[in-house]
């Protein structure tokens, strides 16, 4: 999905820092809004209909970081010693609870796949797979909302590195 990642990049930031969450400093909050706000406002594309695109965004403030992600991009924060905390998780159709909520909203994993076809279980996009209008969005096979972990920042933190699955499938944490 090259046109959902652009939309994404185009809007990310403006739907991020308009919200009201952001104001007063509820980054969590903000970074949840924001995923599913741009997953609402990419279904008006017709190219987000059969296509989508991983987020994986990283937010650093004083005393924290935040990691949002929905999909298979990756982020990891690498410790003085070169210890590593994982910032996320894949979502992948065959974790258990990815599975539940797939087949929870009439849509099957094969082959570790949404379907048969999509090898991840949360997009922004990927409208086929968000087709029961009894659920939430956040409830759907495929969904935008992402999971969220907040690491207290500390002194030995040196650097955080944000891949995606290509790189992920080559390389180990």
């Amino acid at each position: 999905g090259a046109e959902v990642s652009k939309f994404v990049e185009e809007n990310f930031v403006k739907i991020l820092t308009s919200s009201p969450e952001w104001k007063n400093k509820n980054y969590e909050g903000a970074l949840d809004n924001c995923f599913m706000k741009l997953d609402d406002k990419v279904s008006e594309q017709e190219y987000a209909q059969d296509t989508g695109t991983t987020c994986c965004v990283v937010l650093i403030t004083k005393e924290n970081i935040y990691c949002a992600n929905s999909g298979d991009s990756r982020a990891i924060l690498v410790k003085k010693g070169n210890f590593v905390v994982e910032l996320s998780e894949d979502h992948k159709p065959d974790n258990r609870e990815e599975e539940k909520r797939i087949n929870t909203a009439n849509h099957f994993v094969s082959e570790s796949r949404v379907d048969g076809n999509l090898a991840l279980s949360r997009a922004i996009g990927d409208f086929q797979y968000k087709d029961m209008p009894n659920l939430a969005a956040k409830d759907q096979a495929v969904t935008a909302k992402p999971d969220i972990k907040v690491v207290k920042r500390s002194k030995d933190d040196d650097f955080i590195v944000n891949a995606c699955d290509g790189i992920w499938d080559c390389m180990s944490n």
